[in-house]
């Protein structure tokens, strides 16, 4: 048995260090859409794009003289006119501030080489936050890291995206997409409502970080830092395709990859009317959406002194 385990060891050492070139079959390109828009008083862009070859990816290919328009519940029509290659916006006017208020219903259209794309969304209410802290933090050392504050309002149902930005540059990476539904569940049936954020969420806007000359945990935030964090509210399906994708980008690589989930697209809520075989993805949201931004400066700082020698 020792023998047998030695050989499996042995095999998989040698076989990591193999070069290979896999011949990859290449696949007809999928639509991509990228809709998410908001309530707010400023440019909405939707961007279409396909999909390509894994060895062929260095860049976007973004797809051009499109269609698209999306309408509301009351008969009104918003135009998103392409302005640049693949990226369709509208922008506020003398009629339309924004595209509405909590519970406007709107449906997307999409008309592209022959093929009718569209997909539905309605604008849910959000959560409002109260304000952004900054925190004294015991690892590493004199390190300070930040949370919002935000009380979830009572009903069972709410879900939401929230998005953070320091030093006005939006967090990106896997584990910053950070979603929930009401104030924290991860799953639909755990019930944790009408409450404060719990601390998980609140504080998954600070991000740990390494030194790449030490490599050992900095602090999040420095003295001058800023942080901005929203609060979008999204539908229940959206909370799923986002989760979703979460999973299929956080890949390890290595030996850990056997035990992975499996790469898959993740799945839309976009329909083609008129080719129920042609290929899409994406997804379609319109959130409504709240803001709110703080500075870790002297001010900040002579705060958490005094809250500290309360405590």
């Amino acid at each position: 048995m020792k023998k047998l385990l030695i050989f499996i060891i042995l095999l998989i050492s040698i076989s990591c260090e193999e070069i290979i070139y896999p011949d990859l079959e290449s696949k007809d390109p999928i639509l991509v859409v990228d809709a998410w828009l908001n309530n707010q008083n400023q440019s909405q862009t939707i961007t279409l794009s396909s999909s390509q070859d894994y060895l062929d990816s260095t860049s976007i290919k973004f797809v051009s003289g499109a269609e698209v328009y999306i309408t509301n519940d009351q008969g009104d029509k918003f135009n998103f006119t392409e302005k640049d290659n693949g990226n369709y916006t509208w922008n506020p006017d003398s009629n339309f501030s924004n595209l509405g208020n909590v519970g406007t219903e709107f449906l997307l259209n999409i008309s592209y080489n022959g093929k009718k794309i569209v997909g539905s969304s309605a604008i849910n209410r959000t959560s409002i936050i109260d304000s952004i802290n900054f925190v004294k933090g015991e690892f590493p050392e004199n390190s300070y890291y930040a949370e919002f504050w935000s009380n979830e309002k009572e009903g069972v149902g709410d879900a939401y995206w929230i998005k953070s930005f320091k030093n006005g540059i939006k967090q990106v990476r896997s584990q910053d997409i950070i979603t929930c539904l009401d104030a924290g569940a991860s799953s639909e049936g755990a019930i944790i409502d009408g409450i404060p954020f719990i601390p998980p969420i609140r504080r998954a806007v600070t991000r740990f970080e390494r030194d790449e000359t030490t490599d050992e945990f900095k602090s999040p935030f420095e003295y001058g830092d800023s942080l901005y964090v929203e609060i979008h509210s999204i539908p229940y399906e959206a909370f799923l395709f986002l989760n979703k994708v979460s999973i299929q980008i956080d890949r390890q690589g290595g030996f850990g990859e056997l035990f992975a989930v499996s790469l898959a697209n993740s799945p839309t809520n976009l329909t083609v009317e008129n080719d129920s075989n042609f290929p899409i993805v994406g997804f379609f949201c319109v959130s409504e959406v709240n803001g709110m931004g703080n500075v870790l400066d002297d001010d900040e700082i002579e705060k958490i002194k005094k809250y500290n020698r309360e405590w």
